[in-house]
C-alpha cells in the first residue's frame, strides 16, 4: 500500500496590524476561506493536507522549523507548505502556484 504525502499549511489568521484600510502597509495573514480553497485545490492532487496556525500555544515546540522561519521573518511568509521537513513554499502563492509548486515535490 503506497503512502499518501502529506502536505502541512502553515497560517496565520488574517490581520490588519494597521487598521484595516491603511496605507502604510497591508494586511497578514490568510481568511478561512482562502485557506479552505488552498487546501482543497492541493488536495485534489490526491494528497492528504493538514492546516496548521502558528498562534497555536506550543506551536514552536511542535515545529520549530516553521517557527524559527517565522521568528526571522515575521508571519508574513505565510502561509508556508512543506512536505515532511522539507519547506516547499513561503509567502501567498496563488492557488495555481501552490499546486504547481506541489506538483514539482510528490
Amino acid at each position: 500500500m503506497e503512502n499518501k504525502k502529506v502536505v502541512n499549511i502553515f497560517t496565520a489568521p488574517l490581520q490588519f496590524p494597521c487598521g484595516v484600510g491603511s496605507s502604510c502597509c497591508g494586511p497578514i495573514g490568510q481568511s478561512e476561506e482562502d485557506i479552505k480553497k488552498l487546501s482543497d485545490s492541493i488536495k485534489g492532487l490526491g494528497v492528504s493536507v493538514e492546516v496548521y496556525n502558528i498562534m497555536e500555544e506550543n506551536f514552536d515546540k511542535s515545529f520549530p522549523q516553521v517557527a524559527s522561519l517565522i521568528g526571522s521573518f515575521g508571519p508574513g511568509i505565510t502561509p508556508i507548505l512543506a512536505i515532511d521537513d522539507d519547506i516547499i513554499s513561503m509567502g501567498n502563492p496563488s492557488i495555481e502556484e501552490a499546486i504547481q509548486i506541489v506538483k514539482e515535490k510528490i
